[in-house]
Order: structure tokens, then C-alpha cells, then sequence
């Protein structure tokens, strides 16, 4: 079965998605310099089609088996979805298979996902009629592309279809149809049906959807009497009350929206605080107490939001609490907020209070996100309390932590960080008994030793020699930024006894003996950065290609010759990527 993607009821759109705020994983701004010092080249991967097999797919559109007919239709959509050009010669073939009265429904459920995927505004009639003619997953393929092209000439099929209900799926087609054409004469229907409290739920939130879509004002009364009952058995009429006032401005309006974006259901509120936000984020801030406790985190985000856009010493604070938010998105648009509003001199030692305040917290989000600020706003200070912090029990915040660490690049801390380093690569570490990750450990180290070698602090070179052999006490991270420090460490100068276990790892391909390829990549790039001649035999057998390739480690090995010998890497070529395996290709 063909089900169009954009069939989903409005109840399935709410809370995260209406605000821009979904589970999604926060932006994540701990990087590391190795991966982009130096920047190798790299080549262009360029999609190849087969040629000549437009003409074959549409003489299996002439076929009369059903499956040659349908696999063809299906390529063409894939296709097209793959990134070919050149597919629109296929529209007629496809609509005379759409419109053929004895086709096969397999077919013609493929034939429509093939229009579809070629935004076929011109096939618009044959697929209007195709709706009239045939219900069910035809018109959930064909019609939320007639409702996307706005195609007027359907809307009097959508009008008798939602005063005439039949299958659930077809009317709340016909709904988001008539709210996509504006259509102002389904406003009556639709208000009576959202009004009507002994239908369906879905069918009360689609009318109401798409009337707050088509009618911007006068829908204050109707909100009004659906508001009075705030207990859970009253939410379904909340629910389309804020749905019909999605799209109005008027002060009535307004006030009721307030009303509503303080609501117990989350989605309710969720609704509320969007239609508020777009209007003006001043009229949030009175509801700033509920908005910022609410269960929803896409309304604290529109809380920080405001917060955000009317900067006060009070807001500042509860920006500062927002720090600690438990969701991810939510305390880094927090810490974004008060990183932007450092900018303006007088809010800047606001701004530091609240990173001061969060740091000394006891909630590890907050002093994650704290550290995290510290180093975008390159706050020296707070280098000797973010060393501390190294050792949380949380290891999110002490990769904030090292991150932040080396941003500041403070002399001072340097000490301090190499012996953290020592502690924490020897034979049985984690000196402190913490529950951290080896994952998260291995990213803060790798974090402090870059931090080592870019400022070329010398006293880390007898740290960091034991972090190359495989047996090494270290993950693959916190090897390879080691090699990659050495690499700086000793610029210039190929030091025996660095050079032969960084060329013996960038070898260590054969069973037995296989290095992971970040390791390898980083001690290519260390000998090109020491000019370590001897190793030239080495890196020469592992740039088979002589040239960019897809493999970073080949790619380390041709820089780290350029290096070496002065020979210049090649501009990388565009890799031809074919694309096969589709339906009927020509054979040369």
C-alpha cells in the first residue's frame, strides 16, 4: 500500500514540530581542530545516470503486464527522487496510464506516485479526475499535491465531500484541501462541524485546523464558549477553540490566547504560545511564570525566546535557570541567548553572573552549558574553575569543560591539564572512581590534547609518546589527537624515537595488528608536519591513488609527502558515482 507522506492528521503535528522544536539532538559545538588542520582535499562525488533509459521505462509503460507497467512507474518516481533530470517526457505516457479505466490498481497507485515525484502541475486535471474516480490511497497520494498547487477546480469535490462524509481518511483530505484553496465557502460547514461536539475528534480538529487556516477573525464568540471547561474531558473543545484562533489578531483574540497558552495540556498551550510568539513575543511575558514551567519544552523555548527579546536583570536570572533545562535544545538556546546578549556592554557582567551562578550549580546541565559559554565568549577567568570541573561526575560537563579549556588557552591552567591527562591515560584509570563513559572520557581528552599541541606546550611530549603504541591505556580519539599534538610538538624536527611508532601505526593494516584509520590518519599528518624523510617509504605505499580520494588516511599521506618532499598534491578530480541497479537499462 502507497500512503503519501502528507496525510497526517493535525493532532500529529503539535507541540515540537509547531515551534521548530523537536527531539532532535542539540547543536553540539565541541570540535576538534585535528580533523580540519590541515584540511585535506577531498573529491566532488558526481551522481551518474544510465543513458537511454527513459525510452525503455516508457515502452514498459506500453506493456500489457501489470508489473512492467508498475516497476516503470516506480523507477521513474525513484529517479526523479534520486536527483535525475530529464523525466518530465514521462508525464503523458503516465497520465494515459492513469486514466485508462481497466488499469490495474497496483499501477495505477504507481503511476500517481510518479506525477507526484515530478510535480506534475501540468497532469493537474487527470489527476483531479483520477480523484473523483477512484477514493482510498489514490487520493492520499494525489491530492495533498493538488491542495500543495492550490488547484482551485478541485475545491467544489472537497466542499461535497465534507458535507457529505464518508471515509475518515477522504474528508480530512477534503479539509486540508479547502484550508490549502482558502476557500471561503466551506467556512459555514466547517465551523458547524468544528462547533459539533458529537462527531469524531478527528474530524472537529481538521475543520477547526483549516478553519483557523481560512479565517482570520470572527472566530472569538466560538472560542469563547468552548473555553469554559478546563478539566481533561473539556481539552477536546480547547483544543479546537485555540485552533480556530490559530490565525487571528484581534485584542479579543489575543486575550484568549493568553488564556489558553497557559493551559494544563501541553498541546494546547503549544498552539497558543506559537500564535502569540509570531504575533509579538511582549505578550508572552506576563505569562513568563507558567510558559517557563511547563511540561512542553517547545514552550520554555518560546519562554526563552522572550526572555531572549526583552533582556532585564530579572529575565537574565531566569535565562540562567534556563541553563539547567532538561531538554537539550531548550538549555543551549538558553546558553545562545545569553551568549548573544553579552555583546551589549552593560548586559555583558549579567551574562557573566548567570555562567558564574550556573558553574557553581549543582545540576551538571547547567554547568555544562556554562562552560560552554565561558569559552564562546573567550572568558579567561573562569579557566581555573572549568579545570575543576574537569573531574564532574557528569563527563558531559567536563567535555564542555575541556572544550571551553581550549578556547581560553589560559598558561596558567596547562599544568594542571597535562597531569589530568597523565592520570587519565596510564594502566588502570580513572583515578577518581567516576561513573564516566569511555566514550566521554575519550572526547575530553582528545579535547585537552589538542589544546596541548597547538599551544606546543613541550613538557606534554613524554605524556603523549605512550598514547601511540596500540597497547596504549587510551581510546581511538585520545590516541590520535596524541599523534596529532607530537606532530606539533616536534614540527619540524623528526625525532627518532616519535617518528618510528607514528610510522608504524599509519602500517598497521595487516591481521593482528589494525590500527583504527583516525589513528592512522593523524600520525600521517604528524610525519608530513615533522618532515620526517624516513617515513617517506611508508606514507608513498599508503597514497596508492597519488592523488585526493575518499580515504582521509590516503589523503593525510599524499599532504604529509608534500610536505616532506615539496611535490604538490594534485587537485582532486570529481568521482563518478554510477547509479545502477534500476529497472531495464541499455546494455553497450
Amino acid at each position: 500500500m502507497i500512503i503519501s507522506p502528507s496525510f497526517r492528521p493535525f493532532w500529529s503535528l503539535t507541540l515540537g514540530c509547531l515551534l521548530g522544536v523537536c527531539a532532535a539532538r542539540a547543536e553540539d559545538i565541541v570540535d576538534s581542530p585535528m580533523y580540519r588542520d590541515p584540511d585535506l582535499p577531498k573529491p566532488r562525488l558526481v551522481k551518474i545516470f544510465p543513458d537511454r533509459c527513459v525510452p525503455l521505462w516508457l515502452q514498459a509503460l506500453e506493456r500489457p503486464e501489470a508489473d512492467f507497467r508498475t516497476k516503470a512507474a516506480l523507477t521513474i518516481a525513484e529517479a526523479r527522487e534520486a536527483g535525475m533530470i530529464g523525466l518530465e517526457v514521462t508525464i503523458p505516457a503516465l497520465v494515459r496510464e492513469l486514466e485508462r479505466t481497466d488499469q490495474h490498481p497496483s499501477v495505477r497507485l504507481a503511476v500517481a506516485r510518479a506525477l507526484v515525484a515530478l510535480d506534475a502541475k501540468t497532469a493537474a486535471p487527470a489527476l483531479l479526475k483520477a480523484c473523483q474516480t477512484h477514493s482510498g490511497e489514490v487520493r492520499a497520494i494525489l491530492e495533498p499535491a493538488l491542495a500543495r498547487w492550490k488547484w482551485a477546480p478541485a475545491e467544489d469535490d472537497w466542499l461535497r465531500r465534507i458535507h457529505q462524509p464518508g471515509q475518515q481518511r477522504d474528508t480530512i483530505l477534503a479539509f486540508q484541501g479547502l484550508a490549502a484553496l482558502k476557500s471561503e465557502k466551506a467556512i459555514p460547514r466547517l465551523r458547524e462541524l468544528a462547533l459539533a461536539k458529537e462527531i469524531p475528534a478527528a474530524y472537529r480538529l481538521e475543520a477547526a485546523r483549516a478553519l483557523g487556516v481560512i479565517r482570520t477573525s470572527g472566530s472569538e464568540a466560538d472560542a469563547d464558549t468552548l473555553t469554559t471547561d478546563l478539566s481533561r474531558t473539556g481539552l477536546m473543545n480547547r483544543l479546537v477553540a485555540v485552533s480556530l484562533l490559530r490565525h487571528h489578531s484581534s485584542p479579543e483574540a489575543i486575550r484568549r490566547l493568553q488564556t489558553l497558552a497557559t493551559d494544563p495540556e501541553p498541546t494546547v498551550a503549544a498552539i497558543a504560545v506559537v500564535r502569540l510568539k509570531e504575533l509579538d513575543t511582549k505578550l508572552i511575558v506576563p505569562l513568563l511564570p507558567s510558559v517557563l514551567a511547563s511540561p512542553d519544552a517547545p514552550v520554555r523555548a518560546a519562554g526563552v525566546e522572550t526572555l531572549f527579546r526583552h533582556p532585564s536583570d530579572s529575565h537574565l536570572k531566569l535565562l540562567g535557570d534556563e541553563l539547567s533545562d532538561p531538554h537539550p535544545e531548550v538549555r543551549a538556546q538558553a546558553r545562545r541567548a545569553l551568549r548573544d546578549l553579552a555583546a551589549q556592554v552593560e548586559l555583558k557582567p549579567l551574562v557573566l553572573r548567570e555562567g558564574d551562578r550556573a558553574l557553581a550549580g549543582r545540576d551538571w546541565r547547567g554547568r555544562e552549558q556554562a562552560a560552554l559559554l565561558f569559552g564562546e565568549l573567550m572568558h579567561k577567568p573562569a579557566a581555573e574553575r572549568l579545570v575543576a570541573v574537569l573531574r564532574d561526575a557528569r563527563g558531559e560537563a567536563g567535555v564542555a569543560a575541556a572544550w571551553a579549556l581550549r578556547q581560553l588557552a589560559v598558561p596558567e591552567t596547562f599544568p594542571a591539564i597535562l597531569e589530568y591527562v597523565r592520570l587519565y591515560t596510564r594502566p588502570g584509570n580513572n583515578p577518581d572512581r567516576r561513573k564516566i563513559s569511555i566514550e566521554l572520557l575519550d572526547r575530553q581528552l582528545a579535547q585537552l590534547i589538542q589544546l596541548l599541541g597547538t599551544v606546543r606546550y613541550r613538557a606534554a611530549d613524554a605524556v603523549l609518546r605512550p598514547l601511540i603504541p596500540a597497547q596504549a591505556p587510551a581510546s581511538y580519539e585520545t590516541r590520535a589527537a596524541a599523534a596529532w599534538a607530537l606532530g606539533y610538538l616536534h614540527q619540524g624536527q623528526p625525532v627518532p624515537e616519535v617518528v618510528q611508532p607514528l610510522t608504524g601505526r599509519v602500517a598497521a593494516v595487516v591481521p593482528g595488528d589494525v590500527e583504527e584509520p583516525r589513528v592512522r590518519w593523524m600520525c600521517a599528518v604528524a610525519l608530513g608536519r615533522m618532515k620526517a624523510a624516513d617515513s617517506l617509504p611508508t606514507l608513498e605505499q599508503f597514497y596508492p591513488s597519488k592523488k585526493p580520494a575518499l580515504d582521509p588516511v590516503n589523503n593525510a599521506c599524499g599532504w604529509a609527502i608534500e610536505q616532506i618532499t615539496g611535490r604538490r598534491v594534485p587537485a582532486p578530480e570529481d568521482i563518478i558515482i554510477p547509479q545502477r541497479g534500476w529497472f531495464l537499462v541499455t546494455i553497450d
